[in-house]
């Protein structure tokens, strides 16, 4: 009997649990649905985010072009969640504009958004979204707030280099230079060679291989005479022309104080690609301007020397100016600042600078003309003056002392728009490129400070014999007491864009693309003016026959003066200065190869500060 009441106990018991399991059944159920609903919904918001952040980052600033603007960001970054499935208007969305770079506690990478009034710095968008949803459809337990977000970044980087150019440089001048810091009066640079190192490409990813080391951000702390020994190797050798150069350059002046980052510049060390390349020609001049600012600061100015015999330029000018008997000239290199080769992204830093600036070399160039007066022209000239009363002794070449600034022509890499993939992968890279400012005035370089010591010209030119039958015979001396004038293109502020340049490089022969900001080399012009001439030595007291020979020979000094400053000037110092990178009136810059890093997304990053 009391089996039985048990039965019947535990039977009423499940009467009352069978009801409550049920419903914990279908609640968990209910719950189940409910969770896998949200957890779709969720992945899908994600989805939307992704593609909106995607969409957005094309417009940043790194990526987005010459015309940025936060109204295109979120028209790009709804349409692309709409395309995803998002089915409401923009209020749900909130898209930031920022940098998403590595954390400076560790290489993770974060998002720090940027003011609408400061796009100029963003390489990235943050795009988030919340929606109210209720936990269940079937039970009224309340609403949930769902939030998702993505970061994107997207660049484009450029390898930049503002070093030059294979000119033909009257009289080898370059291959001078070279030759001065490799301590070889004898070296000089053929044309050919000159083209050979301009044409001759060196590949990043075997440039790495051969170091040893895994980026271009890790070889810039290399010693330079390191990469000068590997590229050695990649040209072909030092028995090879070129190679036998750079592996020259290995012995040259304060080389083995020098890192790769004195030649190379990687902006905030972006990801340079293994199928980049730069030209020889701009690591030799990068290398060889460093190893003389070497020489520069121990206060020893490089010297280069130019004469008659070996120019045909001064052999023309000899020709054409009558009162020349030669023609030699003295080049003296202070190098205040060398070119890089730079690599980076076009944006803005918190200061509002752009992050990838490039520079053509700052110098100062001392320029001495020698020029010796023809003996025959000016004796000719005096004796019809004078009635062959006077005879003439020459004393000293004339010495025309100019001394030249080249305050080394700027840029910045100011917009680069991303490919959109397809079959175009061209991108337009924008500059704002400054004019090289030179100023030429007489006077010398210091040596130890680099500074312009003014003076004009000054030289004993003529002692002259006056034969007289009152007074006898007795001497009298004409000087040349000359001010220069030198009139050459400011600094001035010019936008420059490289449209449809390409992503690939075919074959690792990455496009180079060259662009200029202003007047072709071949219009520049010096123009030089007398200020000032006096030929009497600052005597008053000099007779009428020798005053006229000095007032007769006022016109053709002045001639000489002027025509033999304005023609060395044009033909000898300004393609020295292109051959260096310091382009008078034309900042020349060259663009060796476009990269486009693969898009980066970071779903649900946080933003720091």
């Amino acid at each position: 009997m009391g089996r039985n009441k048990n039965l019947r106990s535990q039977r009423g018991a499940l009467i009352f649990l069978a009801p409550l399991a049920v419903s914990a059944i279908v609640l968990i159920m209910v719950l189940a649905v409910d969770s896998a609903r949200l957890l779709a919904l969720n992945s899908e918001m994600q989805n939307q985010v992704n593609a909106a952040a995607s969409a957005a980052a094309d417009g940043a600033q790194a990526c987005g072009g010459a015309d940025i603007a936060m109204s295109t960001m979120t028209a790009r970054a709804l349409a692309a969640a709409q395309a995803a499935g998002y089915d409401g208007d923009g209020g749900a969305l909130e898209v930031l504009p920022g940098l998403l770079e590595s954390s400076e506690e560790n290489t993770d990478l974060v998002f720090r958004s940027v003011p609408e009034s400061a796009l100029n710095r963003s390489n990235g968008v943050r795009v988030s979204m919340t929606r109210e949803e209720p936990i269940s459809r079937l039970i009224p337990v309340g609403s949930i707030t769902l939030e998702t977000s993505a970061a994107v970044r997207k660049e484009v980087n450029a390898t930049i280099s503002a070093a030059g150019s294979a000119a033909d440089v009257e009289g080898g001048l370059l291959g001078d230079l070279v030759g001065a810091v490799l301590g070889d009066p004898s070296f000089s640079l053929s044309p050919t060679q000159l083209d050979s190192l301009e044409n001759t490409l060196v590949n990043v990813g075997d440039l790495l291989e051969r170091m040893g080391v895994a980026s271009v951000a890790d070889l810039v702390d290399e010693p330079l005479v390191d990469l000068l020994t590997e590229v050695t190797g990649l040209v072909g050798g030092s028995a090879q022309p070129i190679g036998g150069l750079v592996d020259d350059l290995t012995g040259a002046t304060g080389i083995s104080g020098l890192y790769v980052s004195d030649v190379l510049e990687v902006v905030e060390g972006a990801n340079v690609p293994a199928n980049a390349s730069f030209p020889v020609y701009d690591l030799v001049i990068s290398t060889v301007m460093n190893s003389a600012r070497v020489l520069s600061d121990s206060g020893s100015l490089l010297t280069l020397n130019l004469q008659t015999s070996e120019s045909t330029l001064l052999q023309s000018l000899t020709s054409s100016i009558g009162e020349l008997a030669d023609l030699d000239v003295a080049l003296g290199l202070h190098v205040a600042e060398p070119p890089k080769i730079v690599y980076g992204p076009a944006r803005q830093d918190s200061d509002g600078e752009w992050v990838t600036q490039f520079q053509s070399a700052d110098i100062r160039l001392e320029a001495v003309i020698s020029a010796g007066l023809s003996d025959s022209t000016i004796n000719s000239l005096i004796s019809t003056l004078s009635l062959g009363l006077i005879d003439l002794n020459l004393l000293e070449d004339i010495d025309i002392p100019l001394a030249v600034q080249a305050g080394g022509g700027r840029g910045s890499f100011v917009s680069g728009d991303c490919a959109r993939g397809g079959n175009d992968n061209d991108v337009s890279l924008g500059f704002d490129l400054v004019d090289t400012a030179v100023e030429i005035e007489t006077g010398r370089i210091d040596p130890g400070t680099g500074t312009v010591i003014p003076g004009d010209v000054h030289a004993e030119i003529l002692e002259l014999t006056i034969n007289t039958i009152l007074l006898g015979t007795y001497t009298e001396q004409l000087c040349v007491d000359a001010g220069l004038a030198v009139d050459l293109y400011g600094e001035t502020t010019l936008p420059s864009v490289i449209h449809n340049y390409p992503l690939e490089c075919a074959d690792g022969d990455c496009a180079r693309k060259s662009l200029a900001s202003g007047n072709s080399a071949d219009d520049f012009d010096a123009n030089v003016d007398i200020t000032s001439l006096d030929l009497t030595c600052g005597t008053s007291g000099l007779g009428a026959g020798i005053l006229s020979v000095a007032n007769a020979l006022v016109t053709p000094i002045t001639i000489l003066l002027e025509d033999v400053a304005s023609d060395v000037v044009q033909g000898v110092v300004a393609p020295l200065l292109a051959a260096l990178g310091v382009n008078p009136g034309n900042m020349s810059v060259t663009v060796v190869n476009a990269n486009q890093n693969t898009t980066q997304l970071i779903e649900n990053v946080s933003i720091v500060n």
